[in-house]
Protein backbone atom coordinates (compact mmCIF):
# COMPACT_ATOMS: atom_id res chain seq x y z
CA UNK A 1 0.00 0.00 0.00
CA UNK A 2 2.93 2.60 -0.93
CA UNK A 3 1.01 3.87 -4.32
CA UNK A 4 0.71 8.11 -4.28
CA UNK A 5 -1.48 9.21 -7.18
CA UNK A 6 -1.11 13.07 -8.01
CA UNK A 7 -3.91 14.56 -10.31
CA UNK A 8 -2.67 17.36 -11.50
CA UNK A 9 -2.09 19.04 -14.84
CA UNK A 10 0.35 21.82 -14.09
CA UNK A 11 3.51 20.12 -14.37
CA UNK A 12 5.77 22.63 -12.24
CA UNK A 13 3.08 22.29 -9.50
CA UNK A 14 2.97 18.57 -9.96
CA UNK A 15 6.70 18.38 -9.71
CA UNK A 16 6.91 20.33 -6.13
CA UNK A 17 4.45 18.23 -5.11
CA UNK A 18 5.82 15.00 -6.18
CA UNK A 19 9.14 16.13 -4.71
CA UNK A 20 7.78 17.57 -1.52
CA UNK A 21 6.25 14.01 -0.85
CA UNK A 22 9.33 11.99 -1.97
CA UNK A 23 11.68 13.94 0.66
CA UNK A 24 9.40 13.51 3.36
CA UNK A 25 8.11 9.53 2.28
CA UNK A 26 10.38 8.25 0.47
CA UNK A 27 9.56 4.69 0.64
CA UNK A 28 6.32 5.89 -1.42
CA UNK A 29 5.67 5.31 -4.90
CA UNK A 30 4.31 8.20 -6.69
CA UNK A 31 2.34 8.83 -9.92
CA UNK A 32 0.77 11.62 -11.50
CA UNK A 33 -1.92 11.84 -13.79
CA UNK A 34 -2.95 14.83 -15.91
CA UNK A 35 -6.20 14.11 -17.06
CA UNK A 36 -9.86 12.71 -16.17
CA UNK A 37 -9.36 9.72 -18.91
CA UNK A 38 -5.64 9.04 -17.46
CA UNK A 39 -7.29 8.73 -13.44
CA UNK A 40 -9.41 6.49 -14.77
CA UNK A 41 -7.11 4.56 -16.22
CA UNK A 42 -4.67 4.35 -13.16
CA UNK A 43 -7.64 3.40 -10.96
CA UNK A 44 -8.16 0.86 -13.04
CA UNK A 45 -4.73 -0.81 -13.10
CA UNK A 46 -5.46 -4.13 -10.82
CA UNK A 47 -1.41 -3.57 -9.88
CA UNK A 48 -1.83 -0.78 -7.70
CA UNK A 49 -3.45 -0.57 -4.48
CA UNK A 50 -3.37 3.28 -3.42
CA UNK A 51 -2.44 4.90 -0.48
CA UNK A 52 -3.28 8.34 -0.93
CA UNK A 53 -4.93 10.16 -4.00
CA UNK A 54 -4.23 14.10 -4.15
CA UNK A 55 -6.81 15.48 -6.33
CA UNK A 56 -6.93 18.71 -8.23
CA UNK A 57 -10.21 19.63 -9.66
CA UNK A 58 -9.45 21.37 -12.55
CA UNK A 59 -8.39 18.93 -14.81
CA UNK A 60 -9.40 17.89 -18.28
CA UNK A 61 -12.27 16.18 -18.95
CA UNK A 62 -13.08 17.26 -15.49
CA UNK A 63 -15.44 19.71 -14.14
CA UNK A 64 -16.11 21.26 -10.42
CA UNK A 65 -16.72 17.96 -7.99
CA UNK A 66 -17.12 15.56 -11.17
CA UNK A 67 -14.07 14.07 -10.36
CA UNK A 68 -14.27 13.81 -6.97
CA UNK A 69 -17.61 12.53 -7.03
CA UNK A 70 -16.83 9.42 -9.44
CA UNK A 71 -13.55 9.04 -6.90
CA UNK A 72 -16.29 8.80 -3.95
CA UNK A 73 -18.68 6.47 -5.88
CA UNK A 74 -15.52 3.99 -6.47
CA UNK A 75 -15.23 3.87 -2.55
CA UNK A 76 -12.01 5.91 -2.49
CA UNK A 77 -12.89 9.04 -0.51
CA UNK A 78 -11.30 8.06 2.03
CA UNK A 79 -8.10 8.22 0.94
CA UNK A 80 -8.65 11.20 -1.19
CA UNK A 81 -7.67 14.90 -0.76
CA UNK A 82 -8.31 17.34 -2.70
CA UNK A 83 -5.49 20.20 -3.73
CA UNK A 84 -6.86 23.26 -5.84
CA UNK A 85 -6.38 26.59 -6.03
CA UNK A 86 -10.64 26.92 -5.94
CA UNK A 87 -11.36 27.89 -2.40
CA UNK A 88 -15.45 27.47 -2.42
CA UNK A 89 -16.51 27.28 0.80
CA UNK A 90 -19.28 25.11 -0.86
CA UNK A 91 -17.22 22.61 -2.37
CA UNK A 92 -14.70 22.46 0.69
CA UNK A 93 -18.64 21.49 2.93
CA UNK A 94 -19.28 19.17 0.18
CA UNK A 95 -16.12 17.18 0.13
CA UNK A 96 -16.27 16.93 3.97
CA UNK A 97 -19.70 15.63 3.11
CA UNK A 98 -18.51 12.98 1.05
CA UNK A 99 -16.07 11.27 3.23
CA UNK A 100 -12.85 12.87 2.08
CA UNK A 101 -9.46 12.92 3.81
CA UNK A 102 -9.16 16.56 3.21
CA UNK A 103 -9.24 19.71 1.00
CA UNK A 104 -6.04 21.98 0.15
CA UNK A 105 -5.43 25.22 -1.37
CA UNK A 106 -2.52 25.73 -3.29
CA UNK A 107 -1.99 29.22 -2.18
CA UNK A 108 -1.34 27.90 1.56
CA UNK A 109 2.43 28.84 2.64
CA UNK A 110 4.70 26.26 1.56
CA UNK A 111 5.06 25.28 5.41
CA UNK A 112 1.65 25.34 6.06
CA UNK A 113 1.29 23.46 2.90
CA UNK A 114 3.40 20.88 4.40
CA UNK A 115 1.68 20.40 7.75
CA UNK A 116 -1.47 19.81 5.57
CA UNK A 117 0.07 16.95 3.63
CA UNK A 118 1.70 15.71 6.91
CA UNK A 119 -1.80 15.19 8.06
CA UNK A 120 -3.23 13.48 5.23
CA UNK A 121 -0.68 11.29 5.36
CA UNK A 122 -1.45 10.28 8.97
CA UNK A 123 -4.69 9.83 7.97
CA UNK A 124 -5.58 13.06 9.44
CA UNK A 125 -8.56 14.63 8.20
CA UNK A 126 -7.67 18.56 7.23
CA UNK A 127 -9.65 21.06 5.67
CA UNK A 128 -9.48 24.60 4.62
CA UNK A 129 -10.06 27.64 6.34
CA UNK A 130 -11.55 30.53 5.48
CA UNK A 131 -8.94 32.52 3.83
CA UNK A 132 -8.06 35.84 5.95
CA UNK A 133 -10.06 38.81 5.56
CA UNK A 134 -8.22 41.34 3.85
CA UNK A 135 -7.04 38.58 1.44
CA UNK A 136 -10.72 38.00 0.55
CA UNK A 137 -10.85 42.12 -0.17
CA UNK A 138 -8.62 42.14 -2.30
CA UNK A 139 -9.73 39.18 -4.32
CA UNK A 140 -12.73 40.49 -4.68
CA UNK A 141 -11.40 44.06 -6.36
CA UNK A 142 -10.22 41.62 -9.10
CA UNK A 143 -12.26 42.87 -12.20
CA UNK A 144 -12.29 42.45 -15.90
CA UNK A 145 -14.42 43.69 -18.61
CA UNK A 146 -17.47 41.89 -20.38
CA UNK A 147 -15.28 41.95 -23.59
CA UNK A 148 -12.15 40.41 -21.35
CA UNK A 149 -14.30 37.77 -19.83
CA UNK A 150 -15.57 36.66 -23.55
CA UNK A 151 -11.76 36.33 -24.84
CA UNK A 152 -10.83 34.55 -21.84
CA UNK A 153 -13.76 32.22 -21.71
CA UNK A 154 -12.99 31.17 -25.46
CA UNK A 155 -9.59 31.31 -24.14
CA UNK A 156 -10.38 28.70 -21.89
CA UNK A 157 -12.14 26.45 -24.86
CA UNK A 158 -8.52 26.13 -26.49
CA UNK A 159 -8.97 28.92 -29.57
CA UNK A 160 -5.96 30.72 -30.70
CA UNK A 161 -6.15 34.66 -30.28
CA UNK A 162 -6.30 34.04 -34.40
CA UNK A 163 -9.72 32.07 -34.01
CA UNK A 164 -11.21 34.46 -31.40
CA UNK A 165 -10.39 37.37 -33.60
CA UNK A 166 -12.14 35.84 -36.56
CA UNK A 167 -14.91 34.95 -34.35
CA UNK A 168 -15.17 38.48 -32.69
CA UNK A 169 -14.46 40.14 -35.79
CA UNK A 170 -11.06 41.60 -33.95
CA UNK A 171 -7.40 41.17 -35.13
CA UNK A 172 -5.32 39.49 -33.31
CA UNK A 173 -3.57 42.05 -31.99
CA UNK A 174 -6.46 43.14 -30.19
CA UNK A 175 -7.30 40.23 -29.15
CA UNK A 176 -3.85 39.95 -27.34
CA UNK A 177 -3.98 43.07 -25.76
CA UNK A 178 -7.38 42.16 -24.18
CA UNK A 179 -5.70 39.26 -22.73
CA UNK A 180 -2.71 40.83 -21.62
CA UNK A 181 -5.36 43.62 -20.16
CA UNK A 182 -7.35 40.85 -18.46
CA UNK A 183 -4.01 39.11 -17.36
CA UNK A 184 -2.25 42.09 -15.92
CA UNK A 185 -5.93 42.83 -14.02
CA UNK A 186 -6.27 39.71 -12.56
CA UNK A 187 -2.31 39.87 -11.85
CA UNK A 188 -1.41 36.64 -13.37
CA UNK A 189 1.58 35.56 -15.63
CA UNK A 190 0.14 33.01 -18.13
CA UNK A 191 -3.51 32.67 -19.73
CA UNK A 192 -4.58 29.29 -18.24
CA UNK A 193 -3.84 31.20 -14.23
CA UNK A 194 -5.90 34.16 -16.09
CA UNK A 195 -8.56 31.80 -17.02
CA UNK A 196 -8.28 29.86 -13.75
CA UNK A 197 -8.33 32.91 -11.86
CA UNK A 198 -11.24 34.29 -13.19
CA UNK A 199 -13.31 30.93 -12.53
CA UNK A 200 -12.45 31.63 -8.94
CA UNK A 201 -13.56 35.58 -8.51
CA UNK A 202 -16.58 34.50 -10.38
CA UNK A 203 -16.01 36.08 -13.30
CA UNK A 204 -16.87 33.25 -15.75
CA UNK A 205 -18.86 30.17 -15.27
CA UNK A 206 -17.63 27.28 -13.89
CA UNK A 207 -17.65 24.91 -16.70
CA UNK A 208 -18.00 26.60 -20.37
CA UNK A 209 -21.13 26.33 -21.93
CA UNK A 210 -22.17 26.74 -25.14
CA UNK A 211 -22.10 29.97 -26.99
CA UNK A 212 -22.15 31.63 -30.57
CA UNK A 213 -18.44 32.29 -31.04
CA UNK A 214 -17.43 29.02 -30.16
CA UNK A 215 -20.34 27.08 -32.46
CA UNK A 216 -19.37 29.63 -34.96
CA UNK A 217 -15.16 28.62 -34.47
CA UNK A 218 -16.46 25.26 -34.67
CA UNK A 219 -17.97 25.04 -37.25
CA UNK A 220 -15.30 26.55 -39.20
Amino acid sequence: MNDVLIVEDHPFVAHATKELISHNYPLLQISVRSSATAVRSALSDPTKVWHRILLDLDVPGAHGLSLATELRDRGLAGITCVVTAMHRQDFVAQAKAMGFLGYIIKATPVDAFASALDQIFRGERCFAAAPPVDRMRDETTLRITRRQAQVLDLVRSGFSSKEIGRALGLSEGTVNNHINAAMAALNVKTRSHAVTKAIEGGMLSQAPGPHPEATRLGAQ
